[in-house]
């Protein structure tokens, strides 16, 4: 009989912790959850909005954080999986470097969904506009955005707009911000680095990139403001040119590989897969986009000539071409051949006043496919990403994706060389995602005030008391 009761009681017990495990304990997690995800929602400001993000923020995942506990004996994974709502992250092109950050992103900092975006300028709008909540602008653009001082940036939002400049008085201050609504965004931390590209056929006749005029050139809409800076710094007329641009990439490249082009311009990462792509099927060349060091060599032999005299034959050095040089070649530059110093120094100062966030770079072309280069260098330039978000989104949730990002900042690094790794290239990366320079960006942008405290914590943000003594 006492054997029946404890087998009774035993039983019982048992049944108790089956019904708590399995229903009690679940039901009132679950309603926690749903009441700090009710929390978090509301304070979307887009929700009533009926634009894209609205829909989003009603979405929830299943978000795995993992963490691990080790000691001298052994390590113990535990597995704490947390329902977080689903926000929109923004990306470019398939296949570009910050789609390939997007997928790492969704699986090891925060729960996302993608949406293609066209240009950087219509990220700084659909941000304005609450269409999304994270995506990387690039520095140059977004600090003269808000700053307002970019001729090139107003003359290229106006283009976009389709208003006649002749037409809209910009001495109204009015006017102005209509087209520079200020911004519900900031910054996150920078990312990484992109840089400008003048890719032509192996064929083709352009040397550097005052040979441009008079050909045709296939551009990137999201690369067409470097592209007018940079035509007006090597003082081109932008309206001579045979520009013809493109929202996607792919349609670029396309017709591009039927010689539809003479030349491609475009401001990417050089992960990007469908550039990798482009130097496996089609042999080209790269322009160096800083003034062309032959323009010092051409200079140096010019003070090395003699007058009257040309190597060893004494009669005068044959005429000029019949072309018109100076059509190509600006005066500027032609003056700067006869003058002393270095051109590409020169010209890199000279492009300061034109770009804030530019700086020159040399880059390995040995990161891509066999070129048509005699070299395996190429001087360009490098300007850098930002990571923002809508400010709209709760403080918590903003620090909790910051410390998540710098969490994983060589991580996903790393993850993305390993995977996009190819044994005949070279194309590590070594610009990407570093520690030292998440707050490296221009002052005028803001730091979102949830990532502020993270950075205290890390002590990039510090205070400190300055006491002084009047006498």
């Amino acid at each position: 009989m006492e054997i029946e009761t404890i087998t009774i009681i035993i039983l019982a017990l048992m049944l108790i912790i089956y019904t708590c495990n399995d229903y009690v304990i679940p039901f009132i997690t679950g309603t926690q959850a749903s009441n700090l995800l009710e929390g978090f929602t509301s304070q979307y400001s887009s929700l009533t909005s009926g634009t894209s993000s609205t829909n989003n923020s009603t979405k929830t995942a299943a978000f795995d954080t993992n963490w691990y506990l080790r000691d001298p004996n052994h390590a113990i994974i535990r597995s704490n999986k947390v329902s977080l709502p689903i926000i929109s992250y923004g990306f470019y092109e398939n296949g570009s470097y910050d789609d390939l950050v997007g997928i790492y992103f969704r699986h090891h900092i925060y729960p996302i969904e993608p949406q293609q975006l066209a240009t950087g300028l219509d990220t700084i709008y659909k941000f304005i506009n609450g269409d999304i909540d994270l995506a990387f602008i690039n520095e140059e653009l977004l600090a003269r955005y808000i700053k307002q001082d970019c001729k090139y940036l107003t003359r290229y939002i106006l283009d976009q707009l389709e208003i006649e400049s002749e037409r809209y008085d910009l001495s109204q201050p009015d006017n102005i911000t209509r087209l520079y609504p200020s911004v519900n965004f900031s910054a996150l931390g920078v990312g990484y680095h992109t840089h400008p590209f003048l890719i032509v056929n192996n064929f083709s006749n352009i040397r550097e990139f005052l040979d441009i005029k008079g050909k045709s050139i296939g551009i990137l809409e999201d690369s067409y403001y470097y592209f007018l800076k940079l035509v007006s710094a090597y003082q081109l007329d932008i309206n001579s040119l045979q520009i013809e641009r493109h929202i996607h990439l792919e349609d670029m490249l396309d017709k591009f590989r039927i010689n539809k082009y003479d030349g491609i311009f475009l401001v990417v990462h050089p992960k990007n897969k469908q550039l990798l792509k482009l130097t496996l099927n089609m042999k080209v060349r790269f322009i160096h986009i800083q003034k062309h060091q032959s323009l010092a060599d051409a200079r140096s032999n010019l003070a090395n000539l003699i007058p009257d005299q040309q190597g060893t034959n004494n009669k005068a050095p044959p005429p000029p071409p019949d072309m018109n040089r100076q059509q190509i070649y600006s005066k500027t530059l032609m003056d700067d051949l006869s003058s002393p110093g270095n051109p590409r120094e020169g010209f890199n100062s000279l492009i300061k006043k034109y770009f804030h966030h530019l700086a020159p770079i040399t880059i390995d072309l040995n990161k891509f496919h066999k070129s048509g280069n005699m070299y395996s260098y190429l001087e360009t330039y490098s300007t850098r990403m930002i990571l923002c978000i809508r400010n709209d989104i709760p403080l918590e949730r903003q620090s909790y994706i910051t410390r998540n990002y710098i969490d994983n900042l060589n991580k996903v690094r790393d993850r993305i060389d390993r995977e996009e790794f190819t044994p005949q290239l070279d194309n590590f990366s070594s610009l990407e995602f570093q520690y030292e320079e998440l707050l490296g960006f221009d002052k005028v942008i803001p730091l979102a005030p949830g990532a502020r405290k993270v950075y205290k914590d890390e002590g990039l943000i510090y205070n400190e008391d300055d006491t002084r003594c009047r006498v």
